[in-house]
């Protein structure tokens, strides 16, 4: 039993508004409307339900978010399906929102890949068919692709994609990447062999470098050394130049002489001054006068300095007593925390009297929401209740509707004789829409001032955190009046603050300028035993063989400096040599571990070339392998090809456009190398070939080959499904070509048993369609649906239906 389409329920989808109800079970289905009153939306919703997707919108990836009717908050599409069983699921539902999609297409994954291809013609698709065919950029076109599938090339295609990669290095590469690690592998080791006998040589180098230093060094330690040479041993080199602790030692006692020295320099030059008892006089006398000036400050302007302090205090617990080396800094502390305190106090003054405006505020608007979402319950009262829900029922209810038997009552609706069961649950769904949009404004409304409510109540409970109470309110302005008065009575004290400061500054420096010239007068003048023992240590002579103390002291320091620089000298050399050897060791060892290194990535160079001969034997074996596939492809569609389609189209063609002299056609052009690549071209009925179908027919014409070869590609190949869908398919064709147009609908749907859906927009042509397929015997059905709008913008679906009636008048 093939498979039918029986019935299809669609809401706020695109252009419908509201909810309608499409009857599809008859063998050809007439669609009508004016443009834009939905006829497209109706077949893509019956896309939408077998297949889940819209196949010429897929390129827009967001037009999910715009399938909603804009005037609604969501939708719904279903379609009832007879016949599926075995091998779909058999019914297509769909629900979608704004930024929500969920769908469960009537047909499974291969079925619906069929019917986007071969049974469904958009309108939008239609006008640019053969654009789509006639891709010329590589011969994976459409047409080229549909040329496998009629052949059933699927075995040498896999084998020809399979063995491409071994023509193109890049591509082995994206197919294996271990390859390109390989190749990654073999180009790093060549860096790396490279760059590891230039370091042997370096290392080669600098061993030569080292020995020449070496060399060097023993010349200037023994004159008479012979020279070392590579392989030279270390340890026998490091005794011949000797131990370096005896230096260290002997620099050590020089400089502690010279330090020595140095000192009785300095102590002999301080005892040579004259008595400081003048000096002294002098500096107690200044001290007495900066401490009487100091005291006359401590007890005026200090008081009242410590006086303010004190003042301040209480509201500042952490202001430290007064200090006179610093009482400048602490009335410069005192004034900068008055500032930032008044400023914090005039803050919570102005945030106090902005939360009371606030407060005031909100409670005004939380009144006017009260009283007006009072009223609008009211009115929700007095109207009409669950007239949504039962709307959405009654939508739900419809597509189980068969013919007039009510499935709720199990009544015959024909009894009424009011018209159909169907059109009567339309009116009835249109009807409980209204009344429920209305019902859904006061909703709304109600929704905005609560939110508006709950709002202001969240604003009242902010601004009443922020408002002070009055005994606060009190403290704050008593204690922003108290740092103002003390502010200001500080400002006057900076002057007297800075004076008692600096008094108290002076007098220190003269105390300890005091004590420190004490202390002078009270050195020991008798250094001459310890001058007398360092000049004899340190030039083996008496004092007394030098003009005075100064003299001698002058020339033990020379003869510790010359011994210094000799003993620094030899420690030197040593040290150089020592360090010289460590690091020719280190040298000879590197030079060791890179000849070793760069043996080693020889061998594995050599492993890894041999590994890519290796590799490019195979790819030969895979080209010449590929090669052969490809040309017996080529063959095959060669000459299978323009047997069936080709034939096929014409005879369509041909059947619309009579008079066309210019008939369209496949060709295969062979690229020499294998491929084939399936282009459009058009022939003279004489048998000459022309030009491509664009080029050769008019407009009306090249809808009419759009149209045709369409219709030749679906019956070119395995029916899997039953149906055609045609939108609006009729493009500036001319009354012969409309004519054969709908004698060739009419063998499509009753002799080759298609299920059609077709939607026009014209009348004219909708009536002329409705009278060609009409039933024309028994068991055959027509109905049609006239798409339009309602007073309110509802979208509307009245259907007629059509039956075979054997006519029994007998002629006179």
């Amino acid at each position: 039993m093939n498979p039918r389409l029986k019935s299809l329920s669609i809401q706020n989808f695109r252009s419908l508004r509201g909810s309608v109800v499409i009857p599809l079970d008859a063998q050809v289905v007439l669609v009508h409307g004016t443009n834009g009153m939905g006829k497209t939306s109706v077949m893509s919703a019956i896309e939408l339900g077998l297949t889940g997707a819209i196949a010429h919108l897929e390129d827009q990836s967001k037009y999910h978010d715009f399938l909603t009717h804009i005037d609604t908050a969501g939708g719904s599409i279903q379609l009832t399906v007879e016949g599926m069983s075995g091998r779909s699921i058999g019914a297509g539902q769909v629900a979608f929102a704004p930024g929500a999609f969920n769908a469960t297409p009537a047909l499974n994954e291969a079925d619906a890949s069929f019917f986007a291809e071969r049974c469904s013609l958009p309108q939008a698709v239609l006008g640019r068919l053969l654009d789509i065919y006639d891709q010329k950029k590589t011969s994976n076109s459409r047409l080229t692709e549909f040329v496998k599938e009629l052949l059933r090339l699927d075995a040498l295609d896999a084998l020809v994609d399979g063995l491409d990669h071994a023509f193109n290095v890049t591509r082995i590469r994206k197919l294996a990447p271990v390859y390109r690690q390989l190749e990654e592998a073999r180009d790093l080791l060549d860096k790396q062999l490279d760059r590891e006998r230039s370091n042997v040589e370096s290392a080669e180098q600098a061993t030569t470098h080292r020995i020449a230093r070496l060399n060097d060094l023993l010349a200037a330690i023994d004159p008479t050394a012979v020279p070392v040479r590579h392989g030279f041993d270390g340890a026998a080199l490091l005794a011949r130049v000797g131990n370096r602790d005896k230096d260290r030692v002997e620099l050590a006692s020089v400089t502690q002489q010279g330090s020595e020295v140095s000192s009785l320099m300095s102590r002999l030059e301080q005892t040579a001054a004259g008595s400081p008892d003048t000096e002294i006089a002098a500096w107690e006398r200044d001290a007495a006068a900066i401490a009487s000036e100091y005291e006359t400050w401590l007890n005026g302007a200090g008081t009242q300095i410590t006086q303010t302090l004190d003042a301040l205090r209480q509201f500042h617990s952490e202001l430290s007593p007064l200090d006179g080396a610093s009482v400048d800094d602490q009335i410069r502390d005192a004034l900068s925390w008055c500032a930032v305190e008044a400023e914090r106090c005039q803050r919570l003054l102005e945030l106090h009297e902005t939360a009371s405006q606030q407060l005031a505020t909100a409670r005004t608007t939380i009144q006017r929401a009260a009283t007006r979402i009072g009223e609008i319950n009211q009115a929700l009262e007095a109207g009409a209740k669950d007239a949504r829900t039962l709307a959405a029922a009654l939508a739900g209810v419809a597509p189980h509707v068969e013919g007039d038997m009510c499935p709720v009552c199990n009544r015959d609706y024909a009894e009424v004789d009011s018209g159909s069961l169907t059109a009567h649950i339309a009116a009835t769904i249109a009807s409980l829409t209204s009344e429920a949009g209305r019902l859904q404004a006061l909703s709304t409304e109600r929704a905005s001032e609560s939110e508006r409510m709950t709002t202001a109540r969240r604003d009242e409970a902010s601004a009443e955190r922020q408002v002070l109470q009055p005994d606060g309110l009190v403290d704050l302005h008593k204690r922003q009046s108290g740092i103002a008065s003390i502010r200001s009575r500080l400002e006057t004290l900076r002057g007297d603050a800075a004076r008692g400061q600096s008094l108290f500054v002076r007098l220190d420096s003269a105390h300890r300028t005091l004590a420190t010239t004490r202390r002078a007068g009270l050195q020991s003048a008798s250094l001459l035993p310890e001058i007398n023992a360092a000049v004899e240590q340190a030039t083996g002579l008496p004092t007394t063989s030098f003009p005075s103390l100064r003299e001698a002291l002058s020339g033990a320091t020379e003869a510790l400096s010359s011994r210094l620089q000799a003993v620094q000298a030899a420690l030197s050399t040593r040290v150089s040599v020592e360090t010289e050897l460590e690091q020719y060791a280190r040298e000879a060892q590197l030079l060791a571990d890179r000849v070793a290194r760069a043996t080693q990535l020889e061998e594995r160079l050599a492993t890894m070339k041999a590994t890519f001969a290796s590799i490019g034997a195979v790819r030969d074996t895979a080209k010449n392998l590929a090669t052969a596939a490809i040309q017996v492809r080529s063959g095959i569609v060669r000459d299978v090809f323009s047997g069936s389609l080709n034939k096929v189209w014409r005879d369509l063609f041909v059947r619309l456009a009579p008079n066309e002299q210019f008939v369209p056609q496949f060709r295969l052009p062979d690229q020499g190398n294998g491929k084939v690549e399936a282009v459009l071209e058009t022939f003279h009925r004489s048998g000459q070939f022309s030009g491509p179908p664009g080029a050769m027919l008019s407009q009306g014409n090249l809808n009419t080959a759009a149209l045709t070869l369409f219709l030749a590609l679906n019956l070119s190949v395995p029916p899997q499904l039953s149906w055609l869908l045609l939108d609006d398919p009729v493009q500036s064709m001319d009354d012969v070509h409309i004519a054969q147009f709908a004698a060739l609908l009419r063998t499509f749907a009753k002799g080759l048993g298609k299920q059609v859906v077709i939607a026009v927009h014209e009348r004219a042509l909708f009536e002329y369609l409705t009278l060609e397929l009409s039933p024309a015997f028994a068991g055959d059905s027509l109905i049609t649906v006239e798409i339009s709008r309602n007073f309110v913008g509802d979208a509307v679906a009245t259907p007629h239906f059509y039956v075979f009636e054997d006519d029994k008048a007998v002629a006179a």
